[in-house]
């Protein structure tokens, strides 16, 4: 029964990624930078640090943005008319994003550029 449940939580979970993909154009995106850093990094021979760093903050910008489109979806359907207080959860949601994603463009520029010569 144990595991039957976890295989049901990992179904779900894969449907709500499979979910993200297909109708998230942020999630798309943040996906393709994914698949750009890790091409890049594979071609620049970044170091086994390197690559969990690069492994984190890819990581954190991904779950960060599932986060925030869950908030949304559940903040649309609770409240579906204009709310001042769901405004500001919405936006200080997309602001943990858009930091996040800065972030990563700062620390992916801090490993890959000294690699590249500069």
């Amino acid at each position: 029964m144990y595991l039957r449940q976890r295989l049901h939580s990992l179904i779900n979970a894969g449907r709500g990624l499979l979910w993200l993909l297909r109708n998230e154009p942020h999630f798309r995106i943040h996906v393709l930078a994914v698949a750009t850093v890790c091409c890049l990094a594979t071609v620049t021979g970044v170091s086994r640090a390197e690559w969990i760093i690069l492994i984190l903050i890819m990581t954190l910008v991904i779950c960060l943005e599932a986060l925030n489109t869950a908030l949304e979806k559940l903040a649309d359907a609770l409240h579906p008319d204009r709310h001042p207080l769901v405004g500001i959860a919405k936006d200080a949601a997309a602001a943990g994003v858009l930091v996040s994603a800065v972030s990563s463009v700062i620390i992916g520029a801090l490993i890959f550029i000294p690699h590249w010569g500069g």
